[in-house]
């Protein structure tokens, strides 16, 4: 009986191999096994699109904001930092402002009696005084540079005023002014501070303030320095003792220079004061102002020595003034 080939339609014998019109192998035979071919593949049909539910919010709860929050510093605009492990045992006790201060006085006698102690702090303390001698000069429109030398003492030499540079502080001044315009005290302090600059500077009064800028400086960094050591915190809290050391040296250092020669007048001269190991920045100045004012110099001793005392409940009022008013601004009592 004949078959139809499954590809063509032709007729093909039983016995034939392959079909005689395409010839396609036939079932049954080895050709056949050999060149099978597989059905087409069936068209892929579209898959059903997959929508994608919301998660529900009953299903998972947010995220507790407050918990992964960093704790504030205290200041606005102050960088955030982690919180620190709490003091154990006697440091937490050192490292209170008031053992940090008590600790700076005791240290004081005793880097005086070393010599690298000595040397760094004296080296520090001139440094201080040249910067506020060129600090002042610049304010008052006078170029300067300031010189201390690594073997001891300073000097710090300034030009003649410069009348650009006056009219750029007074400039700064106003731009201040203009920029907190919507604060009425803010602008009451800029007028203030620029008819008092003008008179400064445009008085001989100018002549006065870069020679005196020295030991104001001096007295102005104790203060600095007495303010950061009583900080409730620090990010490194070894360096407290180390700013009360500090202060006390710049403080002392001057107020008992004052006091020795408001009571002798041998301490006027330059080589007592060297002797004494105290600082002899004053007694230079002390003999410009002298010349400059034609009187005696004990009016300047005198409102040298009310400084010193000034410095240290200054420095603690302005941080009592800061924990105040910086913790109701930011709503905590952490300061930095």
């Amino acid at each position: 009986m004949a078959m139809k080939c499954a590809r063509c339609g032709a007729a093909v014998a039983p016995a034939a191999k392959s079909c005689p019109g395409c010839g396609t192998a036939m079932p049954g035979s080895a050709a056949a096994d050999f060149l099978e071919l597989d059905e087409p593949p069936k068209p892929l049909r579209p898959a059903a699109p997959v929508t994608l539910e919301a998660p529900s919010p009953a299903r998972r709860p947010p995220p507790n904001l407050d918990s992964l929050a960093p704790p504030s510093t205290g200041r606005r605009g102050a960088m955030l930092r982690p919180p620190e492990e709490p003091a154990k045992g006697w440091w937490k006790w050192l490292r209170h402002p008031a053992a940090s201060m008590a600790v700076g006085l005791v240290a004081f006698p005793v880097a005086k009696a070393l010599f690298l102690p000595g040397y760094i702090f004296n080296f520090l303390t001139t440094l201080v005084h040249e910067i506020g001698h060129c600090a002042f000069a610049w304010l008052m429109g006078m170029p300067s540079i300031p010189g201390v030398s690594i073997l001891g003492g300073g000097m710090t030499v300034w030009q003649d005023q410069k009348l650009p540079i006056c009219l750029a502080w007074l400039a700064a001044i106003g731009w201040l002014g203009w920029r907190f315009r919507e604060n009425k005290i803010s602008v009451a302090a800029a007028v203030a501070g620029g008819v008092l600059y003008a008179t400064l500077a445009f008085t001989s009064a100018r002549e006065f303030l870069p020679v005196a800028g020295g030991v104001l400086f001096e007295i102005g960094g104790a203060a600095v320095c007495f303010f950061v050591a009583t900080a409730p915190v620090l990010r490194r809290e070894f360096e407290r003792p180390l700013y009360a050391l500090w202060a006390w040296w710049m403080l002392l250092n001057r107020g008992t220079e004052t006091v020795l020669m408001l009571k002798d007048r041998s301490y006027w001269n330059a080589s007592t004061v060297y002797e004494s190991g105290l600082a002899a920045g004053l007694t230079n100045d002390l003999e410009v102002i002298r010349e400059k004012l034609g009187t005696g110099p004990e009016p300047m001793l005198r409102v040298v020595f009310v400084l010193c005392l000034l410095c240290l409940p200054a420095a603690l009022a302005a941080r009592w003034a800061v924990g105040k008013w910086g913790s109701s601004e930011s709503g905590d009592g952490r300061s930095a």
